[in-house]
């Protein structure tokens, strides 16, 4: 097999996110053993569709953990609207951690910090030091992250089977603001998600308009005059929830402060899809449609994972 070629380019994984979106994507599997695997399969699947065309000079993958983080500490209901982690879910999680070493990439986490703070620290460390960082995430909270074509998020739309890269430009086109003004744009909207409350009564558009004018809540809150000469309305709205649309901004924001490695070069990738230990994990996870795609039909047909087809 020909060892595909590497790229100047920095993955970073959202790994939770993506864990969540492919297991609801998917119908439950179980592998030979009998344990849950179907979060695992996405998980694969998608890893498989990036490293297709080139594996990535430099990957990293970040895990949220258990412990309260700081936004958790600023404000108890954070989060609080989500569902348990569903009981067949708990282990897949676990392993993903071995799945991504197994593809060469090295896993992350940091007590008191998610993910998406770990991949923004990443990001503004490392970017300037290849062609490309792709931050893959399940969800949209990584659109501030946003730079240009040099950082891009890229974000599944349906299921796992596809995917949506938001630059600059694909960003103002979804919400009409840059992404720099995604936690700004949340501190007026809020996020159901993430149970950030937002000000109450302003939607998207609103939300849209006053940031393309004004540029940042701080600008908004010292030009309530100007906006009073529109509309009283959403002005009583904005005073009567200020703090609220402060306390919200300040959840929205991702932190670059999360402790990270100092070097790029330790997180260099050192698994390729020909790698035979790969094949036999995948293997033993009873994932034959995935050693197809990876494993052309000669190579099946001469070597001993050949005899599961």
């Amino acid at each position: 097999m020909e060892k595909e070629k590497q790229k100047e380019e920095l993955l970073l994984i959202d790994a939770n996110s993506i864990i969540y979106r492919a297991y609801h994507a998917l119908p439950p599997l179980t592998g030979p053993s009998g344990r849950p695997t179907g979060a695992l399969y996405g998980l694969a699947s998608i890893l498989i569709k990036l490293l297709k065309d080139g594996a990535p000079l430099y990957a990293a993958a970040a895990f949220d953990r258990p412990e309260p983080t700081f936004r958790k500490e600023k404000y108890d209901d954070y989060k609080a609207t989500r569902p348990p982690t569903p009981d067949d879910l708990i282990p897949q999680l676990h392993e993903a951690k071995n799945m991504l070493q197994k593809f060469g990439i090295q896993t992350l986490e940091a007590p008191g910090f998610e993910a998406d703070d770990i991949l923004a620290t990443l990001a503004d460390k490392f970017h300037s030091e290849v062609d490309k960082t792709i931050i893959l995430s399940g969800d949209l909270d990584t659109l501030q992250l946003v730079r240009g074509d040099r950082v891009v998020a890229e974000v599944p739309k349906r299921g796992i089977s596809e995917t949506k890269i938001y630059n600059t430009q694909e960003v103002f086109e979804k919400y009409g603001i840059k992404p720099e003004q995604m936690a700004d744009y949340k501190g007026l909207v809020g996020d159901k998600s993430d149970n950030i409350p937002g000000v109450p009564g302003i939607g998207p558009k609103t939300a849209s308009n006053l940031l393309q004018k004004y540029k940042d809540i701080e600008t908004i809150y010292k030009k309530l005059e100007d906006i009073h000469a529109d509309s009283s309305t959403l002005v009583d709205k904005l005073e009567q929830n200020k703090e609220q649309a402060f306390l919200s901004k300040e959840l929205a924001v991702i932190s670059k402060e999360a402790p990270t490695p100092n070097k790029i070069d330790e997180l260099k990738t050192n698994t390729f899809l020909e790698d035979r230990k790969l094949h036999e994990y995948l293997e033993g996870l009873g994932f034959k449609t995935i050693l197809k795609r990876i494993i052309p039909d000669k190579e099946r047909e001469s070597s001993k994972i050949g005899k599961l087809f």
